[in-house]
């Protein structure tokens, strides 16, 4: 074996070494995040709602999301590609992406080298429509993506001045952790709340841009929703059903307190010891 097939064969075995490695990585990974857990918690909390097949509009509702932190980007429906942003160290920032490059891309002008291409022109035409969201402002679900590193909500607005807007929020997970289920939907719950305000028939009206009618009369409001309640020894599962995601979150030890609007519900080993 001559001195440069050798040198060949020694790269490819450290290409073949390199991939198992990261394989093996990737499988203790997924083995150590308990991926399914987590999403199925996540998709009892928020309820997602029907996008259209172009992701332009919505078909019906889920649970209206009430933003608790500001800077969320949103593009246009028309950017096919919305800016990412993720949250980490209690902020959202956005990240350069597929959407930033459509943008950087549109804004060559002649010297875009897909100048000629249709999809390229119409993939970037609404390039810079981008909002930025603050606290208090209000979208919908369409999907929970749960993977090993993290998990990705998209989200998409009503119309706000006849347009809707679009985009991913990443919740990371810190490497080499295994967060639980509730570890995920406290971190989650703090930049988004169910608007507890907002009924299904609400959700729908606003999903469809206006009350239905049937046979040219309105239909009539829902019955009032029976009282919620909650009692000493029920778990963070049946409270959360019950009362929704908590606004806030006070780990103190062993005791964890969740914070509503107009209670506070402690638990100790994952059941109700006390409310106030």
């Amino acid at each position: 074996m001559t001195w440069g097939q050798r040198k060949t064969w020694v790269f490819l075995a450290g290409i073949v070494t390199t991939a198992w490695m990261l394989s093996s990585a990737c499988a203790r990974a997924q083995d150590a995040v308990p991926v399914s857990d987590i999403e199925k918690q996540l998709l009892d909390l928020y309820q997602t709602a029907k996008p259209t097949a172009d992701g332009t509009d919505l078909v019906s509702a889920g649970s209206v999301i009430v933003l608790q932190k500001d800077h969320l980007l949103m593009d246009g429906v028309e950017n096919i590609v919305p800016t990412p942003n993720v949250y980490k160290n209690g902020a959202i920032s956005s990240l350069s992406g597929a959407a930033g490059l459509l943008k950087a891309v549109s804004g060559l002008g002649a010297l875009n080298p897909f100048a000629n291409n249709a999809a390229m022109n119409a993939a970037t035409a609404g390039a810079g429509a981008t909002r930025e969201f603050v606290t208090g402002e209000k979208f919908w679900v369409t999907r929970i993506d749960t993977r090993p590193d993290g998990v990705t909500f998209s989200l998409l607005s009503d119309p706000i001045k006849d347009k809707r807007y679009h985009a991913t929020l990443k919740f990371p997970f810190a490497r080499g952790s295994a967060p639980t289920a509730d570890d995920v939907a406290g971190m989650v719950a703090e930049v988004m709340k169910i608007d507890a305000d907002d009924n299904s028939q609400d959700q729908q009206s606003a999903a469809n841009n206006g009350n239905q009618q049937q046979g040219g009369q309105q239909q009539a409001a829902p019955a009032a929703a029976a009282p919620k309640t909650i009692a000493l020894g029920q778990s963070r599962d049946q409270v959360i059903a019950a009362l929704g995601v908590p606004a806030k979150i006070v780990q103190l030890g062993p005791k964890e307190i969740d914070v509503y609007p107009d209670m506070k519900v402690t638990f100790l080993q994952n059941r109700v010891v006390d409310v106030n």
